[in-house]
């Protein structure tokens, strides 16, 4: 599930919906029951039914509570459901909230992604060229220095910089991304009153495995 917010529906309709499974009619009660039927079945194909919720900070705390209760189809021994939440640092600040002490309590693991440094950044950004099928030598070395001085390491910013940067070269015809291209998109992001540069964007994404009864 990916596009969360406070007013986004009935959770169980977009869980069945990300399952492609049929939530058109019936009640509440009836669309719960199509769920753990669709949860029995792959449990007995020994499959493990994987629920991940992208920019969970955005969810309201009742809906969060509708998570949990999901985690309650699991027995101590038996995994049919498991739940991870992806989302930026306020999603910590809510899962201490005191209503939603029950659901922090079945936090099986969580982690948060600290900003890259200088060599990371260079790393991440020639891999995702890699996995694109581009050159991973496209952004010269002095484009992801200036890259990870402008995001500070941030990777939704690293992005935002690479992205617009590689659409500045192409548009000059040129064959690799240069520090001047890095520097033309900070600049005209600065003149469209756009957030840009180190702490433009708060906080890193973290993820928080809820498994469990």
């Amino acid at each position: 599930i990916t596009n969360t917010h406070h007013s986004f529906g009935e959770l169980l309709r977009w869980i069945l919906h990300a399952f492609h499974l049929d939530d058109s009619g019936g009640s509440r009660a009836r669309l719960h029951q199509i769920f753990i039927d669709y949860l029995i079945a792959q449990y007995a194909r020994n499959r493990r039914t994987l629920l991940i919720v992208d920019e969970a900070q955005n969810m309201s705390v009742a809906a969060l509570e509708e998570l949990r209760m999901l985690s309650n189809i699991n027995s101590e021994k038996d995994l049919l459901l498991q739940l991870v939440l992806v989302g930026q640092p306020p999603l910590r600040d809510i899962l201490q909230r005191p209503e939603l002490e029950q659901f922090a309590q079945r936090v099986a693991v969580d982690y948060h992604l600290e900003p890259l440094n200088a060599a990371e950044t260079r790393g991440y950004i020639r891999h995702r060229l890699q996995v694109a099928g581009g050159e991973h030598e496209l952004s010269t070395a002095d484009a992801c220095e200036a890259v990870h001085g402008y995001s500070n390491g941030i990777p939704r910013l690293i992005n935002t910089f690479c992205d617009l940067a590689l659409v500045y070269a192409f548009s000059e015809e040129k064959q690799t991304v240069g520090a001047v291209e890095v520097r033309a998109v900070l600049e005209d992001r600065r003149r469209m009153g756009l957030p840009a540069g180190v702490g433009a964007v708060e906080g890193v994404p973290m993820t928080a495995p809820v498994q469990g009864s």
